[in-house]
């Protein structure tokens, strides 16, 4: 087996992109979370010996890159509220003394990070990784200050340590693009970050990382952003090869731009399998059909095949709509239940898809779905209407429509029309209230939605994956 860097991707790092920091408000962030996850698996796939992170959140002294060095990785997201989200990894030590000299032959200083916990540019990565199953040899670096250069030149220690020493590698990226997106993000709001993170995306789309370092400094500034010199590093790490490249999710739903991508994967797997040659391109135009599709994604996750839908959309399902995906036992237990309240995805079957993942592997009150449950499951697809703000409560009507509560600092929570058991404006309020976490004495706005409902007859849901 050839022993060189087999995998390079990028991540995020917000904590609230875990699921024990993030809870109900996951769900906004349900395609990055989705995406991340399949960053994991691919890296492991890969089969490395090591994992080499880049974080922007490492301590920092001028003029020189940090190399982690205690005697093993740990931290945990403890003062984001969820000390049980933690990691725990062994220090890779040949590898940080290896690229300690590598470093030096490319005119870079080192220094060595020898106390501390790891910050959440480095947790938040690891723990997906760690997730998938991770538990190797792992090397964390820190950056230089903005400005300073030597990141190809690390990108090339990073290489040349990996040829030293025969290891197959996997590096990570760890870096949010805009904080600026919207005017309740973190680092206020500039009504140009959005271009930053366009620039960005692009460049991954179109394998131009060697275009990187030529976005516009003063954009970079206004963005906030901190994730151009991580990325560099990496994409200088893999010689700037693209192959297998592909960007798997880019959203804002918090303000900060969140992108994920698989920035080179030289050895990746083909089509997953005879089902999955059976439907490609199989063309989808109906919204009854989108709990099938639902079905097939929840299939193609836990069978580690498609990611994305092998389906062609056409009619109504090019549209774009908000959607939830309930999957219920067949004698109608819930099992998960997730969606948006705006459509983020590019169409409505997309939407489907990255909800129904999200429902079935990311709601935090369920463990996620086993292959073995899933002839038993059934998947309903509710497509929302436009939202629409009212004036007081007298406006609602559970029996009829949907209501979204928004506390204005990125807590929202819905819920959908028709619930067995909610029988009152005030009971429907104090359950999406207390989904998002917001007390009733909070302010929110509120808004209300129709929405219709469509799921799979018994006959539908034996066999699986279609």
């Amino acid at each position: 087996m050839e022993r060189r860097i087999v995998f390079a991707g990028l991540m995020p790092h917000a904590p609230i992109l875990v699921p024990g920091v993030g809870g109900e408000s996951l769900f906004q962030a349900r395609a990055t979370a989705t995406a991340m996850s399949t960053v994991a698996e691919h890296a492991l796939a890969a089969q490395p010996d090591t994992v080499v992170l880049v974080s922007p959140h490492s301590p920092r002294q001028r003029g020189a890159f940090g190399l982690w060095s205690t005697p093993r990785l740990r931290g945990s997201l403890g003062r984001f509220g969820s000390p049980e989200d933690c990691v725990d990894l062994p220090l890779d030590r040949d590898f940080v003394d290896r690229l300690e000299l590598a470093a030096e032959r490319h005119g870079l200083r080192m220094w060595r990070i020898t106390r501390g916990s790891l910050d959440h540019g480095a947790l938040v990565p690891l723990y997906y990784l760690t997730a998938a199953g991770w538990n190797g040899g792992t090397v964390v670096l820190g950056l230089n200050f903005p400005g300073e250069g030597g990141l190809e030149e690390l990108g090339r220690a990073i290489a040349a340590t990996t040829k030293q020493l025969k290891r197959r590698t996997a590096i990570i990226a760890s870096g949010d693009m805009s904080h600026r997106l919207t005017r309740t993000a973190p680092s206020g709001y500039d009504p140009e970050a959005h271009r930053f993170d366009e620039a960005f995306i692009g460049l991954l789309r179109d394998a131009a990382v060697r275009n990187l370092g030529q976005i516009d400094p003063a954009l970079q500034e206004q963005a906030a952003e901190d994730v151009v010199d991580s990325t560099a590093v990496a994409v200088a790490a893999i010689d700037f090869r693209t192959a297998g490249h592909e960007v798997l999710s880019y959203e804002g739903p918090f303000g900060v731009g969140y992108g994920v991508a698989i920035l080179f994967e030289p050895e990746k797997s083909g089509p997953a399998g005879a089902a999955g040659a059976a439907v490609e391109g199989k063309i989808v135009s109906c919204l009854s059909e989108l709990p099938a599709v639902a079905r097939y994604a929840v299939a193609a996750r836990l069978q580690g095949g498609e990611e994305k839908p092998p389906f062609c959309a056409q009619g109504e399902l090019t549209e774009r709509h908000a959607v939830f995906v309930t999957v219920r036992t067949d004698d109608g237990k819930l099992r998960g239940c997730r969606g948006v309240t705006t459509p983020g995805a590019e169409n409505v079957m997309w939407e489907t898809w990255y909800s129904a993942v999200a429902a079935a592997f990311f709601d935090t009150r369920f463990p996620s779905v086993a292959a073995g449950e899933l002839p038993r499951l059934r998947f309903t697809v509710t497509v929302l209407g436009q939202l629409e703000p009212v004036a007081s409560p007298g406006d609602l009507d559970p029996a009829g429509y949907g209501v979204v509560v928004n506390a204005g600092d990125g807590r929202t929570g819905a819920l959908l029309p028709a619930i067995a058991g909610i029988d009152s404006v005030a009971e429907q309020l104090a359950v999406a209230r207390h989904k998002a976490g917001i007390a009733d004495d909070e302010s929110v706005t509120i808004a209300r939605f129709k929405a219709r409902s469509f799921t799979e007859l018994p006959a539908e849901t034996k066999g699986g994956r279609g």
